[in-house]
């Protein structure tokens, strides 16, 4: 049974792999897939051309001024073409096509940080950047301070335990199997951005992730913050408010500026692993489920891996599908193709049986407030809805809030009408996203 919660979010269930499923280590994928740009909006300079060979872990692509983090290849192999493929995220980007050559060969042999503990904040921050990790997103940082020789520091540092509040399968799992690697990876982030105190966000209803954690000792450097989770809890500005109870000002406030800094497990151990292993993040964990799934997995694929060999890992489809979707089913991108890669922040691939997929047309709103009353940041999701699905993108922004919204779903999800109120309202920050960068051109 659904719970509406006071403020805004709701107990949501959903199927999710079992608990206990371990985490399995996928097969290298014939071929890989790399956008070269961050959804659509910072490009990559491409530091490899067509026909040419790439090794394991080589660099492929950096962008200027160190505002994203380099792109690895994932695979040794032979890059196979260079060209366009479009994108529920960002429209067409620019993407790179590498071809297996079977032998998974590095370039240099990998060289592990020695006494890691010991190195400066800057020297470990680099060595993190390099390797295309970001144990917190360089977009949250003052620009001043987004350079690779530069290590910011953050009062307080929260690992976001909980994921997406109801389909954080991956997430519990890392906790149960990786506590241990998280203990030295918290240690790291605490070396690297001088931090006084970290918090590691738990469900309190997860009690092999929590027994795990204590019997880590990671206690002794975080504090466990067990919550009653709903959607969409794991949200930054709704997890600060729980954690610290303040509000980060909406919609250009930032939690960086009140102290504090976001990031997640799998970052923290992505960063721990760059440190101890020596060698650039071309991994990503994730769960895969949904009713057109065979077998769901908790796995570790390569960045860049298409969806259907994901998909063939799992045993393939048990029925034909409706709807694949990368995130959740609330606030994920359902995808145009089974080629489309897995990226780097992909934490979730969710298939929706055809049957079960609700096919009626979205009809006019009828001023219910279902998704006023279900908002978990208190917006006016049904003016905002209208606004942008006419074109008064200003207008949403300047009289309701536009930049306010999360994006979490929720008030699509309880639309009587079936508008798709969230899609409109990424409409129109996009719009105004691209009129901003036209006249930021002039």
């Amino acid at each position: 049974m659904e719970k509406i919660k006071l403020f805004g979010g709701r107990d949501i269930e959903i199927e999710l792999p079992p608990p206990g499923l371990h985490i399995e280590e996928a097969v290298p994928p014939k071929n890989v897939i790399l956008p070269l740009s961050d959804k659509g909006r910072r490009a990559y300079r491409l530091l490899v051309q067509k026909g040419e060979m790439v090794s394991q872990g080589e660099r492929i692509g950096e962008a200027s001024n160190h505002s994203m983090p380099p792109i690895h290849s994932p695979i040794s192999g032979k890059v196979t073409d260079i060209k366009d493929v479009r994108y529920p995220e960002g429209a067409n980007i620019l993407s790179l096509f590498i071809e297996s050559d079977g032998k998974e060969q590095w370039k240099t042999n990998l060289v592990p940080c020695e006494n890691y503990m010991e190195r400066a904040p800057e020297e470990l921050m680099g060595i993190v950047r390099n390797a295309g990790v970001e144990i917190i997103p360089l977009e949250t940082l003052p620009y001043h301070k987004r350079s690779a020789s530069t290590s910011p520091s953050v009062r307080y540092l929260v690992i976001n335990g909980i994921g997406h509040s109801f389909g954080e399968a991956i997430v519990r799992q890392l906790l149960v199997e990786r506590s241990r690697d998280l203990l030295d990876g918290i240690r790291l982030a605490q070396r690297i951005l001088q931090t006084e105190k970290v918090y590691l966000a738990v469900d309190k209803k997860h009690e092999d992730a929590i027994q795990s954690v204590m019997d880590s000792g990671l206690e002794t450097y975080a504090e466990i913050v067990k919550l009653d989770v709903y959607y969409p809890l794991g949200y930054p500005n709704l997890l600060f408010k729980r954690i610290f109870g303040k509000e980060i000002p909406s919609p250009h406030g930032d939690a960086i500026d009140m102290g504090a800094a976001f990031t997640n497990v799998d970052s923290i151990l992505h960063a721990f692993d760059a440190i101890k292993q020596g060698k650039p993040q071309l991994k990503t964990y994730m769960s895969v489920n949904g009713g057109a799934i065979q077998t769901p997995k908790n796995l570790k694929v390569h960045i860049g891996t298409p969806l259907k060999e994901i998909i063939d890992l799992c045993g393939g489809l048990k029925e034909r599908p409706g709807r694949i979707i990368l995130g959740t089913p609330l606030d994920g991108s359902a995808q145009l193709s089974l080629e489309s890669p897995i990226l780097k922040d992909t934490r979730w691939l969710w298939v929706q049986p055809e049957k079960s997929v609700v096919t009626d047309k979205y009809r006019a709103c009828i001023g219910c407030g279902d998704c006023v009353d279900i908002c978990p940041v208190k917006v006016m999701p049904n003016f905002l809805g209208k606004f942008c699905e006419f074109g008064k993108y200003q207008e949403a922004a300047d009289q309701y809030d536009l930049f306010t919204c999360i994006e979490c779903g929720l008030c699509a999800y309880v639309c009587p009408s079936r508008r798709p109120i969230v899609h409109f309202i990424r409409l129109g920050k996009w719009e105004l996203s691209l009129e901003e960068k036209e006249n930021a051109g002039k």
